[in-house]
């Protein structure tokens, strides 16, 4: 749990970093481990989907940020 934080502390602060990219445990199926680049599903990088998931949820929690 302490070490939480550190795919975004790698994100932000990681000197090379370029946009688009994921970082993420590196072991038992991305859920645990040392932080390294991770692997975007098919659905993370679908506009399609996003634009469902964003629906969704303003359907379900009535606010619509968009």
């Amino acid at each position: 749990m302490a070490q939480g934080a550190l795919p975004q502390l790698r994100a932000a602060t990681e000197p090379g970093v370029r946009g688009g990219q994921f970082f993420g445990p590196s072991g038992l199926w991305e859920t645990r481990g040392r932080v390294t680049e991770a692997r975007l599903s098919q659905e993370a990088t679908d506009p399609a989907f996003g634009t469902r998931l964003w629906a969704a949820a303003a359907d379900l929690t009535g606010v619509n940020y968009l």
